[in-house]
């Protein structure tokens, strides 16, 4: 599972419309699978080289996305595929964020990401390149972008030289202007450490001018593997799509911990700002993978002021539990943040019988016990006059937390009392049903 960093040095301000989130991917498949398996199209044949699902995922500090899921990679010689977008962009700007990792790369390199038009499997626009870098050592590695094809002219290259290995943000941006030749392309390029600014920066690289027909609309996100000879090996993750650099972090997380005491699991959060910030999900799992929503804190919408959350999970089983928070805007827009690690509720220290809630009740109420070790369990219900009136528990039990449900629709109002037996400790309590 991968972390998100907990302590977030700063924020992408939000100024997102209806469209501004048109594509998010995590790779939150299995390892193994093919991407097509999980809403990618294939482009053109399908070659036996297919692009596969990937294990781990990538990580980048500050980065909007969760950071869960595994990754896919892209060798050569196989297929390419395409993402639709939720929605077709035909004016302004579309940008494309993504994680890559390079492990291989050639001296004449290749594209591997690119956007595509809605109903076109051919013109690739914005197209992503990398390769070796041409005097530096060995696993020295460029990023270049050019606007569509190659025969138009306008690739370039940066000067800065990154490494294999190495996971990076890349950003490209494709920009329609008025005339059949006139759109403009950017790649932005952040390494491990990089502040990444709330305002659009100048990019890192930019198209040169192209010969080559405009694309009439922006509809596909695109992933390539072009041929042996010049394509390189490389690793992508997180790709989310927007039509604005502002649509990433509507929020900005201070700090979430935790605290434990018994069985009981207390969450804290801290904003700096929030910025159309309708509020948080929060999602607990025991199981890799498989998210509950647990619940929901309201947010303060617009506010450049601190503002402290919190919720407690009350009741658990021993075991390990994972959280996060699902943070959503008016929009529509999420992101998730992730608690960093795991929490652990262990065995109770000694046996204990909790007074029951609510009390008094009408009908239902529970009982909380603690069993240190695991025992036969009898738990009864009685009347004033010691007459037995339910049995609640009566099987044999792990150590751990427990609670159990009473319904006493069957009994009249009254005073009861309830006693526990567990190997040799014993306890009685008093509830008070009220019809």
């Amino acid at each position: 599972m991968k972390k998100l960093f907990l302590f977030l040095s700063f924020a992408f301000l939000m100024t997102a419309g209806a469209n501004a989130q048109i594509l998010t991917e995590s790779f939150d498949y299995t390892a193994g699978d093919s991407v097509q398996q999980h809403g990618w199209f294939t482009v053109g044949t399908i070659f036996t080289n297919q692009i596969k699902v990937t294990a781990p995922g990538l990580d980048f500090p500050n980065y909007q996305l969760p950071g869960i899921g595994n990754a896919c990679t892209l060798a050569n010689t196989g297929q390419d595929v395409y993402k639709q977008l939720s929605a077709t962009v035909t004016s302004g700007s579309v940008y494309a964020f993504f994680l890559v990792r390079v492990d291989t790369a050639r001296p004449l390199g290749d594209y591997f990401a690119a956007f595509l038009p809605a109903a076109n499997t051919t013109n690739f626009a914005a197209r992503v390149y990398v390769r070796k870098a041409v005097t530096q050592a060995p696993n020295n590695i460029s990023f270049g972008i050019i606007k569509n094809a190659l025969g138009g002219g306008g690739l370039v290259y940066g000067d800065s030289t990154y490494t294999t290995g190495t996971t990076y943000l890349l950003v490209a941006k494709h920009t329609f202007v008025a005339g059949t030749t006139n759109d403009q392309v950017s790649l932005f390029i952040y390494s491990p450490g990089d502040i990444i600014p709330n305002i659009e920066p100048a990019p890192t690289v930019t198209g040169g001018a192209s010969t080559t027909n405009d694309v009439t609309d922006i509809g596909r996100f695109a992933l390539r593997q072009g041929s042996a000879t010049i394509s390189g090996n490389v690793v992508v993750d997180e790709i989310y799509v927007g039509t604005d650099w502002g649509t990433l972090l509507p929020v900005e997380l201070n700090s979430f911990t935790y605290s434990a005491e018994r069985n009981n699991v207390q969450l804290n959060w801290t904003t700096a700002s929030e910025l159309n910030n309708s509020g948080f999900d929060i999602e607990r799992s025991s199981v890799s993978g498989q998210w509950t929503k647990i619940g929901y804190a309201a947010g303060h919408g617009t506010v450049n002021t601190t503002n402290n959350y919190s919720f407690t999970d009350r009741n658990l089983s021993s075991g390990n539990y994972n959280y996060r928070l699902k943070q959503t805007d008016f929009n529509g827009n999420y992101k998730y943040y992730n608690l960093n690690g795991e929490v652990n509720i262990g065995t109770p220290s000694e046996f204990s019988l909790s007074q029951n809630y609510p009390n008094p009740f009408n009908p239902s109420t529970k009982i909380n016990y603690d069993l240190p070790f695991d025992s036969k369990v009898s738990i009864k219900i009685f009347d004033m006059s010691g007459r037995e009136a339910a049995t609640v528990v009566n099987e044999f039990k792990t150590a751990g937390y427990y609670t159990a449900d009473i319904n006493a629709s069957s009994l009249s109002s009254g005073v009861y009392f309830y006693t526990i037996n567990a190997d040799n400790f014993s306890a009685t309590k008093k509830m008070i049903l009220v019809k």
